[in-house]
């Protein structure tokens, strides 16, 4: 039964995230759950060169011990958002991956911590209109 139950949870994931591609306005949340796949930052692909972003945005404002998330989602999108339509194409490139393989670095943050605090529904993080 809990293995019907997963799969269950899996599928809704996955046609939540495929919805939520159509929407550029969002970050989706199968971003939130890439896992890096054992290669090295220079083995993977990404059109955006995340090594040098400024992760000041996010790390001057999401700061330890207390995660708050009034403080680190804000932040999180102002930095995130203008990335969305790379982040969301997870099935073409390792961007999402990369991205938060960098802010762990530059913010130590614990992991998962964007998509407790940050995920505003269904769809993933909603950005705004550009």
């Amino acid at each position: 039964m809990a293995l019907n139950r997963e799969v269950l949870i899996l599928r809704m994931v996955l046609f939540m995230a495929l919805i939520g591609l159509s929407f550029s306005s969002f970050i989706s949340t199968e971003v939130f759950q890439t896992e890096r796949s054992g290669r090295s930052l220079a083995e993977m692909h990404c059109p955006v060169d995340f090594k040098h972003q400024n992760y000041k945005i996010l790390t001057s404002k999401c700061k330890a011990p207390k995660y708050y998330g009034r403080l680190c989602c804000p932040a999180f999108k102002k930095f995130a958002c203008p990335f969305s339509d790379v982040l969301n194409a997870v099935d073409k490139n390792d961007c999402a991956s990369i991205m938060f393989d960098y802010i762990d670095f530059y913010g130590k943050y614990p992991p998962g911590l964007f998509f407790t605090k940050c995920v505003e529904g269904s769809f993933g993080l909603r950005c705004p209109d550009a």
